[in-house]
């Protein structure tokens, strides 16, 4: 009787890894096409504050407690450069349970007038003065649909052009923020 249990218990572990090495789960943008929502469930917030937020530096300022707000930013993420380029930041409104995705540029006055960003085929004509959240969140989404398809976005600047991350690695920073952002308001999973 012992030996058949440890034998149907061995099939079945086998059977399991077997399944999960030639049926991997992999992870999938959810309803992308509906309208933002910065709604945050109670298990993504747990989840982000208790695997993800080592990575992040907060900025707990007495003015932002006061309103109930908590910005994100990635401690892999460099801003002090001599080209232009664009970070993104989670701004987490623990009062209402929502959180949002912002474009932070590390040079205020080169993003103050009109900036082009090429992504792949299409072009985008960014103002980071004029935009609101959704503007913001419209912006990362863009970007991020296109990093899952291995495409990079480049800031037009006359005929030449840079990463609008500016570098390799602050290029995969943010690509980690996005991923917690979407992940976080239940758009990646």
């Amino acid at each position: 009787m012992e030996k058949k249990l440890y034998r149907i218990a061995l099939i079945f572990f086998t059977t399991m890894l077997l399944i999960s090495i030639l049926w991997p789960y992999k992870q999938k943008l959810q309803h992308w096409n509906l309208e933002p929502s910065y709604l945050v469930k109670e298990s993504d917030e747990i989840f982000f504050n208790n695997t993800r937020i080592h990575q992040y530096r907060t900025e707990e300022r007495a003015e932002l407690a006061q309103q109930g707000f908590k910005v994100h930013r990635n401690l892999k993420c460099i801003y002090d450069t001599t080209q232009p380029l664009l970070n993104f930041a989670i701004i987490n409104s623990w009062r209402t349970d929502q959180a949002y995705i912002i474009a932070e540029p590390n040079t205020r006055s080169y993003f103050s007038d009109t900036v082009y960003i090429a992504l792949g085929d299409s072009v985008a004509t960014v103002s980071l003065d004029h935009m609101d959240f959704t503007d913001h969140y419209r912006l990362a989404a863009w970007v991020f649909q296109n990093v899952l398809e291995y495409r990079r976005a480049f800031i037009l600047q006359g005929t030449d052009s840079l990463l609008l991350n500016g570098t390799q690695s602050n290029e995969k920073a943010n690509q980690a923020v996005l991923k917690d952002y979407f992940r976080l308001v239940g758009r990646f999973q």
